[in-house]
């Protein structure tokens, strides 16, 4: 028996649910907001993270949880893609409903309101960006993406400062009490596992230390093709990784059935297709050398990392030939960005930040900021940076050349409610002066280091846009009763 909601309840509904997750998120937002306690199964976890804390919010009706999921999967929607920005999408999709939650015009028509004024607002933020570049500027977005705190900032940015714009930076743990860095020969691929079985921690990865690689240009469809790789890797108690471009479930079950015992592995499929996958098969094979080995391979979703390669061959030329083609200049964007990451993983190698701290509980805390301010920082990079603290969204809000809702001034008018001030700070017509809500008082924003990257505004704006439009346009929701 299914329950099925009409109209104004389901509205009503829908905007408390919007609301419920929308509080617990806001109140995360900037230098002057509060941890929050998450109580689980696992013990407590501590964190100021947006997407986290957004993802324990939950409600006994039916119909809030419906609005709740809504907002939950645009906040990990937009923490994934550009590490930071999940609470101000959450935000602006809470304002957006509550701004339009009466609209009684034609759905269609509040759709085409909200894209034309993101539209505008896009439009506005990037002929207004900034590139950078500069060790000092990347300290700045790295900081503020780590919850403001200067010493992480740093070494994440003198992380990037290492292996380049086109880098790889992750997580790791620290056998000391103080936060670290190490840079090791390695590369990461755009494939992730072939199924979720072969998960291994608590983060969603798959983890495996001592690595043989078994890469195979044809499609495995017998057990037999792998069995002296398997063989080989229980014999000198390794793990092991086979990349294929498809590999049948037999050999998938087999090797997951000794996950665990005798044998730690994953699959995953070869990354891209046709002449560009054959050019990555190559690269795994000079960096990874002739015996195919590395110390460490993290594979999550959508990427595979090797960490520790240790191949003999001089790959110099490889590198000349690269670095070649991006500076000739006939590259389509596609080729330029292909070619970029294949460069960072010849020349660069893998940054592993290692993240230490006295208590478990605190760790976690950590690496979620430290999360955040790798993507982010990433992010900044490739997009350029925009004056944070809510003021880019509030320069467009009254300067874009059309009428713009009052909706998108809301993360500025959060930060103001968060820092406990009665009355808001008055900012100037020039788009980057603002107001820095840590050290109270007003200035140049890039100057003051508060600075967002524009990929993550882009982002939690277009998010926001798309699940708000969602939710305003609903007049029937049918429950599957249990």
């Amino acid at each position: 028996m299914n329950k099925v909601m009409f109209n104004e309840n389901v509205k009503d509904s829908l905007v408390k649910g919007v609301n419920l997750i929308g509080s617990a998120v806001e109140s995360t937002f900037g230098p002057n907001a509060n941890n929050v306690i998450i109580k689980h199964k696992g013990g407590i976890h501590i964190t100021k993270d947006g997407a986290t804390v957004a993802t324990y919010v939950n409600s006994n009706d039916v119909a809030e949880q419906a609005a709740i999921d809504v907002i939950k999967e645009i906040a990990v929607k937009t923490a994934k893609d550009v590490g930071d920005g999940s609470t101000t999408s959450t935000i602006l999709a809470k304002a957006i409903v509550n701004t339009f939650k009466d609209y009684e015009e034609n759905p269609i028509e509040l759709q085409r309101t909200l894209q034309e004024s993101i539209n505008e607002i896009i439009k506005y933020l990037e002929a207004h960006k900034k590139e950078i570049s500069s060790l000092e500027d990347i300290t700045k977005v790295a900081t503020i993406s780590a919850n403001n705190d200067p010493k992480l900032g740093a070494l994440i940015a003198e992380a990037f400062n290492k292996v380049g714009k086109y880098g790889v930076v992750n997580i790791g743990d620290s056998t000391q009490v103080e936060d670290s860095y190490e840079v090791t020969e390695g590369m990461q691929i755009e494939s992730g596992y072939i199924s979720p079985f072969f998960i291994n921690t608590d983060n969603n990865t798959c983890e495996l230390d001592n690595v043989y690689v078994f890469l195979s240009t044809d499609k495995l469809k017998d057990l037999k093709q792998i069995i002296p790789e398997a063989d080989k890797a229980i014999k000198n108690k390794k793990s092991l990784l086979v990349i294929a471009p498809d590999i049948d479930t037999t050999i998938q079950r087999t090797l997951l059935l000794n996950k665990g015992s005798n044998l730690e592995s994953c699959c995953i499929k070869s990354p891209n297709t046709g002449y560009y996958r054959d050019i990555i098969n190559n690269d795994i094979k000079n960096i990874l050398g002739e015996i195919m080995y590395c110390d460490k391979v993290i594979i999550t979703k959508d990427t595979t990392t090797f960490i520790g390669c240790h191949s003999e061959k001089d790959n110099s030329d490889i590198i000349k030939e690269i670095e070649s083609k991006i500076l000739n200049g006939n590259l389509s964007e596609q080729e330029f960005q292909f070619h970029s990451k294949r460069l960072a993983n010849y020349a660069g190698g893998i940054c592993t930040i290692k993240v230490g701290g006295f208590s478990e509980v605190e760790i976690k805390e950590k690496k979620d900021r430290v999360e955040d301010a790798i993507c982010a920082t990433k992010a900044a990079l490739e997009g350029g940076v925009l004056p944070g603290g809510g003021i880019a969204l509030l320069k467009a809000y009254n300067n874009v050349g059309i009428p713009v809702p009052t909706c998108f001034k809301a993360p500025f008018e959060t930060l103001v409610k968060n820092s406990g001030l009665q009355v808001a700070p008055i900012v100037t017509s020039d788009f980057w002066n603002g107001y820095d809500f840590k050290n109270n008082k007003h200035g140049d924003m890039y100057e003051l280091g508060v600075i967002d990257p524009f990929l993550v505004v882009k982002t939690a704006l277009e998010n926001a846009v798309s699940a708000a439009s969602l939710l305003l346009t609903n007049e029937c929701l049918i429950i599957k009763m249990d």
